[in-house]
């Protein structure tokens, strides 16, 4: 799956997505919408291994609920990636070169 950017509609409460450049970063999407003070659609996002610097608030508004203190954060659209399916990951992960080929050819026999 091709990694870029994706526009605002995209993304809904409850998806997978990652970090644009950094496809380890993952977590799920909790908010999508104004941020009080801030210009433009944020994605509220709690991160699967922390990392973030929110916990769903910001000056003591409360737009979701993070698991932690620090595993929530606030995006740019701009910055994220959709998730993969777990299949996706699974073959991304396991399969190699020579398992696509015996797809595509049929596995040759010696």
């Amino acid at each position: 799956m091709e990694d870029s950017p994706n526009q605002t509609n995209e993304f809904n409460v409850g998806q997978r997505v990652h970090a644009s450049g950094d496809s380890t970063r993952i977590g799920t999407v909790k908010y999508v919408g104004n941020v009080e003070g801030y210009s433009d659609t944020w994605v509220g996002i709690d991160w699967d291994y922390g990392g973030g610097k929110h916990d769903g608030s910001i000056n003591n508004v409360r737009y979701f609920h993070a698991k932690s203190e620090k595993s929530g954060s606030f995006v740019r659209p701009k910055n994220l990636c959709k998730g993969i399916s777990l299949l996706q990951a699974l073959e991304k992960r396991y399969r190699s070169n020579s398992t696509k080929d015996e797809e595509v050819f049929g596995k040759i026999s010696s």
